[in-house]
């Protein structure tokens, strides 16, 4: 059982201002090279139901179609400070394994508990989630998201060969570690991308969500209100946000507001540091 940092409300307002930077960083790059990114997930659903963050939300996810995805991507080449910002993709970090890019804080950290051995570059980060056109076809469907997701795990087979809950998966695991990376990376963006130049009315996203919404419902965009901002959402988010959580108007159960900060240890741009059962500096 992997243990996780606890914040508290202090806590998790200072890492909600550390996230909004990155955030109004990667709006201020989209609009100033008109590339279209979407507010998803929580944080969608927290500019829709709240305004602003979940208040017990500890993380941000945007989702880009592929070919904005794949044109931020060199923009932040040129366009990223480096002394402030970092954009992490598999390209830009050799041992970084997961198929979606994080634009992270630099001089912080923010480690996985449970990942403190993969060397990767650390920091507090936002998840940018690239959208792929796929076929309705769904025996096509159907190969697409079971070659992706066997892709998913053997990358992340570096964090299972440790962390997996018995000695069989451990071992699976480890055996799925010595497959190369870069042809495992290959693999997932060729199924992942099948549909690239096709006209299709189903998007999809491959990363750690299996879902599929209408092409429709990205279209067009709206301004939503976001911490005191003006954010991106797309303009069928009443049909996203009941797609992925139903009801999404209604506030969960007392117990089920928190967070799922997943560290064992956070470092802010103020030097402010929290360790795993242990806060240092004043929070």
């Amino acid at each position: 059982m992997i243990d996780y940092i606890k914040l508290n409300d202090k806590q998790l307002k200072h890492l909600q201002d550390e996230l909004l930077i990155l955030l109004v960083e990667l709006d201020r790059i989209c609009n100033k090279h008109n590339i279209k990114y979407y507010l998803a997930y929580g944080t969608l659903l927290g500019a829709v139901r709240h305004k602003g963050f979940i208040p017990w939300d500890d993380d941000i996810d945007v989702q880009m179609l592929r070919e904005d995805y794949e044109r931020f991507c060199d923009v932040c080449n040129k366009e990223l400070d480096k002394e402030i910002f970092f954009l992490q993709t598999q390209e830009t970090d050799e041992f970084y394994n997961w198929v979606y890019g994080k634009l992270r804080l630099n001089k912080t950290s923010y480690i996985r508990a449970g990942q403190e051995h993969i060397q990767q570059k650390d920091g507090i980060f936002l998840d940018i989630l690239p959208l792929d056109k796929i076929s309705n076809n769904k025996y096509k469907i159907a190969i697409i998201n079971f070659v992706c997701k066997i892709c998913r795990k053997i990358l992340w087979s570096q964090v299972g060969k440790r962390n997996s809950g018995n000695a069989s998966l451990r071992y699976l695991y480890k055996l799925l570690s010595y497959i190369p990376r870069n042809l495992v990376t290959r693999i997932f963006e060729k199924t992942a991308k099948w549909d690239k130049e096709k006209e299709t009315s189903l998007i999809a996203s491959h990363n750690t969500f299996k879902q599929i919404y209408r092409s429709k419902f990205y279209e067009e965009r709206i301004l939503v209100d976001f911490e005191g901002m003006k954010f991106f959402a797309p303009e069928g988010y009443r049909e996203i946000l009941t797609q992925v959580y139903g009801d999404f108007m209604v506030l969960p159960p007392y117990k089920q507001r928190e967070g799922h900060c997943s560290a064992s240890y956070i470092k802010f741009t103020d030097g402010t540091e929290i360790f795993l059962n242990k806060n240092i500096g004043g929070i």
